[in-house]
């Protein structure tokens, strides 16, 4: 505890008793306790304001925790340049400011293309009312290699998937992409420099198959910062175990990177990972990028093996 300011000593030498001799400060007295009184109200200011900073920087931090979460959850379901690149060559996409009619425009674009391939002229359409009581029986060659070809309104990109360590999440996909599931989905989420989602027919991010399907969650990274690479394809989940359906991300930016192990990593884009730039830099950062300045679609999904 600091020193005692000479008034509240004096205080309490007056109440010691009648006799008690109260010191009278000289002008030297004075301005010490002045400058006493000043260095303490100095110091309990600067005490206040490192709380007030301290405590600032753990509400920033719990937002971008807790929003980081939310976002991968589906709601309340079951949650650059047209060149071909591989994840080694591209970056992670970099947000752009649209104006309003760059906006519009870009849209007019992308549903030009998709109204073209079959899909309804709003994006805000259900496109297909598909669900099933049970998850699909395993059909896939965990040996085997599979490639899928996920074309969008602006080019394709292909995603080479972990049949090996994530079988019952491929095979889910897989069967999801062949019954044409996927067909004029929006990717209804897309957060600049995080991640773009998709996978929900309803383009609510509430929608799912019908069933869910059990966790092939990948074990914790060596370098955190590195759980899901640039690139990395994983499924939504509401944040409860086994609560994948349809609904999956592609990881466009370092704050995807760094997601806790608890989306299953079921492939990587493995060519044109500049599309998946495209989608992600035309996204939002306002209402948890819902929705995107301009919304993109998925207008098919092919399977091969390699």
């Amino acid at each position: 505890m600091g020193p005692k300011p000479i008034g509240a000593w004096a205080i309490s030498r007056e109440r010691s008793g009648p006799t008690s001799v109260v010191p009278v400060p000289t002008d030297k007295r004075a301005r010490q306790r002045e400058g006493r009184e000043q260095r303490l109200q100095a110091e309990a200011k600067s005490t206040k304001r490192r709380t007030l900073i301290r405590r600032g920087i753990i509400v920033v931090v719990a937002i971008v925790v807790v929003g980081s979460i939310w976002l991968l959850k589906g709601g309340s379901s079951s949650p650059s340049s047209s060149t071909t690149t591989s994840p080694g060559q591209s970056s992670s996409a970099t947000s752009t400011t649209l104006s309003n009619s760059q906006a519009k425009a870009d849209q007019a674009k992308a549903d030009k293309v998709s109204v073209a391939a079959g899909c309804p002229a709003s994006t805000k359409t259900t496109v297909n009312n598909l669900t099933w009581p049970t998850a699909p029986a395993m059909t896939i060659d965990k040996a085997k290699t599979y490639l899928a070809t996920i074309t969008t309104d602006l080019g394709p990109f292909v995603v080479t998937l972990n049949a090996a360590s994530a079988p019952t999440t491929v095979n889910n996909f897989v069967f999801l992409a062949q019954k044409g599931y996927y067909h004029c989905v929006i990717f209804h989420r897309v957060i600049p420099g995080f991640m773009d989602q998709t996978g929900d027919p309803t383009g609510t991010g509430t929608g799912g198959p019908g069933y869910t399907i059990t966790d092939e969650n990948p074990p914790k990274a060596s370098n955190p910062a590195q759980q899901y690479p640039l690139g990395s394809v994983a499924m939504a989940n509401t944040g409860s175990a086994n609560s994948g359906g349809s609904q999956f991300f592609i990881v466009a930016g370092s704050q995807g990177e760094s997601l806790p192990n608890t989306y299953a990593l079921f492939g990587q884009v493995t060519s044109g990972l500049s599309i998946v730039n495209t989608i992600n830099a035309q996204g939002s950062t306002a209402n948890n990028g819902v929705p995107p300045l301009v919304t993109h679609r998925i207008l098919s999904i092919t399977i091969a093996t390699q």
